[in-house]
Parts: C-alpha cells; sequence; structure tokens
C-alpha cells in the first residue's frame, strides 16, 4: 500500500473538500496508508475543534484508518530544523518521515518552507496536488476522479500549480 505522512495542511484540505459525494479524504483512505505526527493530530483535531474539517479527521483517527505516531528523536535533524522556525506540526511531520520504518513513505506537504527543508534533509516528499498525479501515474486513482478533486481543491493553491497539475493529469 502506498504510505503517506501527511503534515497538517494537506489533511485540512482533503477533510475539507469533498468529490463525487465523498470527502477527499476518503479516496486517498482506500488506496493509501495515512499517517500523522501527533502534533500534526493536536493542530488539526483538538486546536481546530470548531471546524467541520477538524471533525472528519478526528472521525478518522478515532476509528483507526488515520494513524497517529510521535515524531521520530533525532536530534541532529531537530538542531539542523530549529533555525528554520517551523511549526510543530511540519518538525514533527519532517522528523517522521525520517523514522527506519517510514523510509518508503511519502511526507505530503505544503507548506513552502517545510518542503524545501525536508528536500535538504532528503526526504521523500510531494505537494498534495502531486500526490494526486503520482497516484493517477501508479493506476490507483481514475483519472477523472483526479481531476474532480484537484478543482475541488484550487482555491488552496497557486493557478500556476493547479493548471500545472491538469496538465500532468492530461497526459
Amino acid at each position: 500500500m502506498y504510505s503517506l505522512i501527511f503534515d497538517a495542511g494537506p489533511l485540512i484540505t482533503t477533510c475539507k473538500f469533498s468529490v463525487a459525494g465523498r470527502l477527499i479524504i476518503d479516496h486517498f483512505l482506500e488506496r493509501c496508508q495515512i499517517t500523522v505526527a501527533t502534533s500534526v493530530h493536536d493542530e488539526v483535531v483538538i486546536a481546530g475543534n470548531r471546524y467541520p474539517d477538524a471533525g472528519a479527521a478526528r472521525q478518522r483517527i478515532d476509528v483507526g484508518r488515520i494513524a497517529v505516531l510521535p515524531p521520530f528523536p533525532d536530534h541532529i535533524v531537530e538542531t539542523l530544523i530549529a533555525p528554520y522556525g517551523l511549526g510543530a506540526g511540519e518538525q514533527d511531520s519532517i522528523l517522521l518521515a525520517g523514522h527506519p520504518d517510514w523510509k518508503d513513505a511519502t511526507l505530503v506537504i505544503d507548506d513552502h518552507l517545510a518542503y524545501l527543508v525536508s528536500d535538504r534533509l532528503g526526504r521523500r516528499k510531494r505537494f498534495l496536488l502531486d500526490v494526486i498525479a503520482d497516484l493517477v501515474k501508479l493506476d490507483k486513482l481514475d483519472v477523472r476522479l483526479a481531476w474532480s478533486m484537484v478543482q475541488a481543491v484550487r482555491t488552496r493553491y497557486p493557478a500556476a500549480f493547479v493548471e500545472h497539475t491538469l496538465l500532468l493529469l492530461r497526459r
């Protein structure tokens, strides 16, 4: 199964928007194993308690469809990350992606600075829009459903990112 570590932004996005009568997170959960760091859980589910997307995330976590794990302690990486001033969720997601058991997982992170920090640390990472395109390439997602997902979340991303993804889906 395709393993993903979601940061808060992608988790919120997939729990907020629907296509084909279902939340995008549920389409992902049919095809992927999704894990979040405990701080992402706290940020989305506890701190965001008043939002419907937080309820959707909490519900899927409570029944075990989304796993919650503590970050992988790596003091060297923590020292390298500290000067960037990332939020706890971004930092812990990057640390979790460094865990030996998760070396084949893809970190799904939409924060640009955190993406660059992940790159500098050699983490396997993708923007959510790229994961949608990847799932099509892997024959895990129908291109029409992927197209609908990108259209549904387009307000969350710069227009160039959306159009680029739509072009990728046309290939």
